[in-house]
C-alpha cells in the first residue's frame, strides 16, 4: 500500500493550508521549510501558525508550483514581493516581471463585466422597489388631475441607494419597466434630497 503523501498543516493568520512536504522541498532554504522540518510531526492534524496576511499567502503556494504568479488588478506586486522575501523564498527582485504578472485584460474585462451585471442586478431591484413605492403613493391618493395624470410626493423606502448611486434618466427607465406592466409610467421624475421625498408625475398608458 502506498503511504499517504506527507502533508503540513499552516495557519497564516487565522487562515489554513495544507500544503505538501514535497512542495516545500522544491525550496529547501526557505524559511517554511525549515519550521515544517522542526515542527511537523506523525499528527498531521496539528498546525504551524504564522502572523502574516491569510489571503496572500495563497500566491506564494502559487509560486511554489508553477514559478509565476498572476495577480489580480486589486493587489499590488510589491506586497507580495514582501512575503516571498519574509518566507525566504528564492526570487530574482531584478526579474519581477518574470514571474509576477497582472491578470491579462481578457480576465479583467470579464471582472469588470460581471460587476456590471451585478451593479444592473442591484438597480432593477431598487427601482422596483421605487415601482411598489410609487404604486402605494398613487393607491392613497385616488385623485387624479389633468385627466389621467397624478402629481405625488412620497417617500420611497430606499431613498438613498437610489438617488445617490443611480442617474435620474437611468431610475425613470428602469422603473418603467415595472409600471407599465401596470397600465402606467412614470413621465417626470425628481428627487428632493433634503426631505428624502421623490416627486413623479403619473400617467395611465393605453
Amino acid at each position: 500500500m502506498t503511504p499517504a503523501p506527507q502533508t503540513v498543516l499552516f495557519n497564516i493568520g487565522g487562515s489554513k493550508y495544507r500544503v505538501s512536504q514535497s512542495l516545500l522541498d522544491t525550496q529547501p532554504k526557505s524559511m517554511l521549510t525549515r519550521i515544517s522540518s522542526e515542527q511537523w510531526h506523525s499528527d498531521d492534524s496539528s498546525e504551524i501558525y504564522i502572523d502574516r496576511n491569510g489571503s496572500r499567502f495563497q500566491y506564494v503556494l502559487d509560486y511554489l508550483r508553477d514559478g509565476r504568479i498572476f495577480l489580480p488588478i486589486s493587489e499590488c506586486k510589491e506586497s507580495i514581493i514582501s512575503e516571498l522575501e519574509y518566507y525566504n523564498i528564492d526570487i530574482d527582485i531584478d526579474n519581477d516581471e518574470d514571474y509576477i504578472l497582472h491578470s491579462s485584460p481578457t480576465c479583467q474585462s470579464q471582472a469588470v463585466d460581471g460587476m456590471k451585471i451585478i451593479q444592473n442586478t442591484i438597480s432593477k431591484w431598487r427601482c422596483a422597489d421605487l415601482a411598489a413605492d410609487c404604486i402605494e403613493a398613487a393607491w392613497q391618493n385616488a385623485k387624479w388631475r389633468d385627466g389621467n395624470k397624478k402629481y405625488l410626493s412620497f417617500q420611497p423606502h430606499h431613498f438613498k441607494e437610489t438617488c445617490y448611486d443611480m442617474k435620474e434618466k437611468d431610475v425613470l427607465k428602469l422603473t418603467n419597466e415595472h409600471l407599465i406592466s401596470l397600465g402606467v409610467k412614470i413621465t417626470s421624475l425628481d428627487f428632493d434630497i433634503g426631505h428624502e421625498r421623490c416627486r413623479v408625475t403619473l400617467q395611465v398608458v393605453d
